[in-house]
Formats: structure tokens, C-alpha cells, sequence
């Protein structure tokens, strides 16, 4: 016995898979397309699913049942990646100015051009900067959306954390407008510290926003028990038998906005 939803999501993954397949005997012929000359300047040959009508019969054996089911909840998700993120420059960007601060150079005039001055005396400029880096955590999470969270609905916090770590990292201490702190006597010292300071204070704000968060929604749903089998369709009353029409149009899907929109 089977849920007439597991049939249907078989053939729409079936489908996706055919497409994968395709394009990657598409994309192998590359190689050996360039190694013939006679073939070079041939288009690769390729085909995209377009649309396609599918007639199944079943027979319904049980419709009284109702199934627990569980999704995960993606748009609580997305809400989540952009409600935290700016919360997470903020704070990453604070833990490290204050490191930067105390451990500068006693040598360097602070002036107005110094990054760390304008970032701690110019608000404009340090809410620029957070926004900035607000964005690049929205787009790494983006990057890795669909592995965030677990199969159960449970956030997958070692995920998040690589996601927030990696790109401050990238923006913080490889940013040059700081390297001249790294280049003095102690920089590599001062940029461990700092690494420790990003890490400390993603900890931080994820502890309290992912605490008890469960994104899986539960719903109960009416069921029909279905067969397609031919011999136990055909042992079947013929009010039990139907027949499901598919028309299946493959489309693009676009999972983000942009974020000018």
C-alpha cells in the first residue's frame, strides 16, 4: 500500500532526475567535443523537459486514514536568516572594535582616517558597515539554505555558525582596512584575538535566538491508500478504480527576491 502523494512525488522526482542526468551527459561531451575540431564549433547537444502529460490508474483501498505530516518551514527560516543577521554584524562588529581599540598601536595617531575611529565615532558610517556585513550573512546563509536546518526540524547550529564565522572572518579580518593592525609586531596576536572575539560573540547571539526553536510544522491531512499494481486493481470494484491526469510544466523556481526589491 502507498499514499497517492509518495506516487506522485516519485514521478516529479523522477522527473528532476532525468533532467540532472541529461545535463550531465550534456556537459561530458564537452571535453570531447573540443578534442575533435570537426566538432568544436558545434553547439552541445542537450534537451529540457518541457511538458508532459501522464495518465495513472489506481485503486483507492482505504480513505478514511489521516496522516501526520510534518514540513519543514522555510519562509520562518528565511524570516529567521534576516531577523538575526544584522543582530549578528552588530554584535561581532562591537566585540571586535573594542579588541582593535585596546590593543592599537601606541604609535598610531589616531585620526579621522583611522578605520577603527570613524567606525566607534561615526555612526553613519559603522551602521553602513553593519549593514554591509548584515548582507553577506543573509547571502551565506542563502548559499546554504537548504542544509540550515536538519531533516526532524531541528536547527543545524554547526551549519549556522560556519556560515556567520567564515564570512566575518573574511570581512573583518581580511578586510585591508584593518591590516595594519596585523602588520605590526603582535598583529598575528591581535588577529587570533579577534578571531576569538567573532566566534565568542556569534556563540552568543545564537544561543539566544535558536533556543527551543523548532521550525517543522505538524499537520494532520486526509490519506487515501492507493495501488497501482494491475492484479490487485483488478480484484477491486470499478467504483474503486480512477484515473489521475498529470499535466506537468516545468518551470524555474526562484527561492529569494532580489534584495533591492
Amino acid at each position: 500500500m502507498a499514499q497517492l502523494s509518495t506516487i506522485i512525488s516519485s514521478i516529479l522526482r523522477d522527473m528532476v532526475s532525468a533532467q540532472h542526468e541529461a545535463n550531465m551527459y550534456a556537459a561530458s561531451l564537452e571535453e570531447i567535443y573540443k578534442r575533435d575540431g570537426r566538432l568544436e564549433r558545434f553547439h552541445l547537444p542537450a534537451i529540457a523537459l518541457g511538458e508532459l502529460e501522464l495518465g495513472i490508474q489506481y485503486g483507492v483501498k482505504d480513505d478514511s486514514a489521516q496522516k501526520e505530516q510534518f514540513e519543514i518551514n522555510y519562509p520562518a527560516l528565511r524570516k529567521l536568516s534576516k531577523e538575526i543577521s544584522l543582530q549578528l554584524a552588530d554584535t561581532v562588529l562591537a566585540s571586535v572594535l573594542k579588541t582593535l581599540k585596546e590593543d592599537m598601536p601606541a604609535n598610531n595617531a589616531v585620526g579621522e582616517d583611522n578605520p577603527v575611529f570613524m567606525l566607534n565615532n561615526a555612526p553613519d558610517t559603522k551602521r553602513d558597515f553593519c549593514a554591509y556585513l548584515s548582507r553577506k550573512i543573509v547571502k551565506s546563509f542563502r548559499e546554504s539554505f537548504f542544509t540550515l536546518i536538519n531533516d526532524d526540524g531541528t536547527v543545524n547550529r554547526g551549519q549556522i555558525m560556519r556560515c556567520v564565522i567564515s564570512t566575518c572572518e573574511e570581512e573583518v579580518i581580511n578586510n585591508k582596512d584593518f591590516n595594519f593592525y596585523f602588520e605590526q609586531a603582535d598583529g598575528k596576536l591581535v588577529q587570533e584575538k579577534i578571531r576569538q572575539d567573532i566566534r565568542q560573540a556569534v556563540k552568543t547571539v545564537l544561543d539566544e535566538a535558536l533556543e527551543n526553536l523548532d521550525l517543522k510544522r505538524k499537520k494532520l491531512v486526509p490519506s487515501l491508500d492507493v495501488t497501482i499494481n494491475s492484479e490487485e486493481i483488478a480484484k477491486l470494484p470499478d467504483e474503486c478504480i480512477h484515473t489521475l491526469h498529470l499535466k506537468l510544466d516545468p518551470r524555474d523556481i526562484r527561492l529569494y527576491q532580489d534584495e533591492n526589491k
